[in-house]
């Protein structure tokens, strides 16, 4: 491994103090354990956190101009700089000071004069525990993937808790395939078919975010979307936001090079976790999902069907054509549907 290489493995730490002989002492404690950089005042260490982003600071709190507790907040007011780790270093041990310390978003508080050994201990233990944040930042970003970007956060910000268990809700729900996809897969080789399968549904996905949707599943060539959870605008809107997302995929998939069939309906489904303690999958089940499925499978190329309950809610924003009753798989009552103009 190159000496550049294992610079840049080191990590960094910005100390800020006014007294240069403060510097000094900190500095030949840390130095080569870490890269380090010093500011003499408050203007200097935001000037410099900002363009090496360091690992940790290490602040003297009684500076001229801008003390110690200020700098602070302005770190964590600035996007750039709001995650970098503080450590207070100062003399003073009045519970007010210390406690204004943590208030401002600083992590530790060492009082002068300090042991080096327990400030080495100290800063060791918080330059770990950043790179177990990172590392689960990491691994939480990773996971988001296998989740609608709502659902994940939902999870991560305790709104749901990762249980089984499910509950009623008005939703509507959407699905697509593409129009003579078995053929088109014929025509090309394994490498090929992935390339192009993910491309079409990258897409999609991103359009269904736009909206808000809640991506459920991809079925092969298949989409399920469903609006109402775990954020709703009220069924009219959401019944709204979904028809204009099958409109702009139904046009993204013509600008790509094939066709694409789209149903949708609305009604009350079960939505929740489904499976085991050990593995669950976050999603909906009910005829009115059939439902919608179904009226995928008789519509027709690059164009909508909708159930009645889903005219009902967006006629006042789409114009739509009535089609009529039809007949579908394993349901004995016909389907009122209309088309989307």
């Amino acid at each position: 491994m190159s000496t550049q290489s294992t610079t840049r493995s080191k990590a960094n730490i910005l100390i800020v103090d006014d007294v240069p002989d403060n510097i000094r002492f900190l500095e030949g404690l840390l130095k080569g354990r870490y890269g380090i950089k010093a500011a003499t005042n408050g203007l200097a260490a935001l000037k410099v956190a900002k363009k090496i982003h360091p690992d940790l600071i290490l602040l003297d709190v009684v500076m001229p101009e801008m003390d110690g507790y200020a700098v602070c907040e302005k770190l964590k007011e600035d996007p750039e700089t709001e995650d970098i780790p503080v450590i207070f270093v100062t003399g003073n041990t009045q519970v007010e000071q210390v406690t204004r310390g943590f208030d401002v978003g600083g992590i530790d508080y060492i009082v002068k004069p300090y042991n080096p050994r327990e400030l080495l201990a100290r800063v060791s233990t918080h330059l770990e525990a950043k790179k177990t944040r990172e590392r689960l930042a990491v691994l939480a970003s990773k996971l988001g993937k296998y989740l609608s970007p709502d659902v994940y956060r939902s999870i991560f910000t305790g709104e749901k808790d990762v249980v089984i268990g499910a509950s009623r809700k008005f939703l509507t729900v959407f699905f697509s395939d593409i129009v003579n996809f078995s053929g088109t897969a014929e025509n090309m080789n394994s490498f090929e078919l992935v390339d192009w399968l993910n491309g079409y549904l990258n897409a999609m996905a991103k359009i269904a975010n736009v909206y808000n949707g809640t991506l459920d599943k991809f079925i092969g060539d298949a989409i399920m979307v469903f609006f109402g959870d775990p954020q709703s605008h009220g069924k009219q809107d959401d019944a709204i936001q979904c028809v204009r997302m099958a409109k702009h995929m139904v046009a993204t998939a013509e600008e790509m090079g094939f066709k694409i069939r789209v149903g949708v309906n609305s009604g009350e489904c079960v939505v929740g976790n489904f499976g085991s303690e050990e593995r669950m999958n976050y999603s909906i089940i009910g005829n009115e999902v059939n439902v919608s499925s179904r009226l995928e499978n008789n519509s027709e190329p690059n164009r909508i069907l909708v159930s009645q309950t889903t005219y009902d809610l967006i006629k006042d924003e789409f114009s739509c054509t009535h089609r009529g009753e039809i007949h579908v798989k394993n349901m004995k009552k016909p389907i009122d549907v209309y088309w989307v103009d």
